[in-house]
């Protein structure tokens, strides 16, 4: 048997059913969501490795290469976009810089105010509703099938679906019962503004410009332990605020669309094989914070080796 049905339509859960699909799985989708209604679509879904170390760090280059492959592809949702990575302190430069196409030093003179330090990169970009549709048609191509359903406990599932993975996020903390995974809220914007074509980071102030063929994404917050999910107009305005610090047209550029999205906060990612039963096991993967997208491809790949190990026992 190689059936395996996966949890979750976000991006974490159709890397992990495609890249099964690739190899050799049968598989099937069990969500609440449908993928343009998950976190995945607030995500500003760039490929960042800041503050990656160990396995996080294997998991985000294994994905920058998958992410620099897609680029050259047309109609996946990912661009090499070139930004501008700014600090108030001075930084060593990051692990990953001989692995971008670009990377230079900004010119102390040509900082913005407040600003210490700063790197010019190309970097992935991802436009998620275009990303997560190319997953989902390369997925439903490969004869997977996604089904509506509402997962209150893994248990539910153990007589129908002996091997899981449980790609479900945040919810994770009452479906998979672990009091470690809190939400971390996100607002974003998406304005249109096609002139500015060059991206825009600061960790320090959480501010930031993605440019993406939709439009320009701009946030952004993080703020743990928030279930709410509305629009914060206050939030609005102090986004376009920051923003418009870096590009004063930001102020005059129209909101397209405003998304909300809980991020799942957790200490460190959770990818391991759990048995509950002897006909009923879990592959987790859930727990990547902020860095869904940079980690998702790598995370995917470990899940393919547990899923490959496990099946024997099937």
């Amino acid at each position: 048997m190689r059936e395996i049905t996966v949890i979750g339509s976000g991006v974490s859960g159709l890397s992990s059913a495609v890249r099964l699909q690739y190899a050799g799985f049968d598989v099937t989708i069990l969500t609440r969501d449908l993928p343009q209604s998950t976190t995945s679509m607030a995500a500003g879904a760039v490929w960042y490795g800041g503050g990656t170390i160990g396995k996080a760090r294997e998991w985000a280059e294994i994905t920058l290469d998958h992410f620099m492959s897609l680029a050259k592809q047309d109609n996946t949702g990912v661009a090499i976009t070139r930004l501008r990575e700014v600090f108030p302190y001075d930084v060593l430069d990051p692990w990953y810089k001989d692995l971008l196409p670009h990377f230079a030093h900004i010119k102390k003179e040509d900082l913005p105010k407040g600003s210490e330090a700063g790197f010019e990169i190309d970097i992935p970009i991802v436009e998620s509703p275009r990303y997560l549709q190319y997953l989902n048609d390369q997925f439903t191509k490969n004869g997977g099938k996604i089904i509506r359903q509402e997962i209150k406990m893994l248990d539910e599932l153990k007589y129908e679906y002996p091997l899981i993975v449980n790609c479900t996020g945040v919810w994770s903390k009452q479906i998979a019962d672990d009091p470690s995974v809190f939400p971390i809220w996100g607002q974003t914007l998406l304005i249109d503004a096609p002139h500015i074509q060059e991206g825009f980071m600061s960790d320090y102030s959480f501010t930031y410009m993605f440019p993406r063929d939709d439009g320009i994404l701009i946030g952004g917050v993080a703020e743990p332990n928030v279930w709410d999910t509305n629009i914060d107009t206050g939030l609005t305005a102090d986004i376009v605020a920051r923003c418009t610090q870096i590009d004063e047209t930001v102020a005059d550029a129209p909101i397209v669309k405003q998304f909300v999205g809980l991020r799942p906060g957790r200490d460190s990612v959770r990818l391991e094989a759990e048995k509950l039963s002897d006909n009923f096991t879990i592959i987790h993967n859930y727990g990547h914070s902020g860095v869904g997208y940079t980690l998702s491809w790598g995370c995917a790949g470990d899940v393919v080796t547990l899923a490959t190990n496990l099946i024997k026992d099937f």
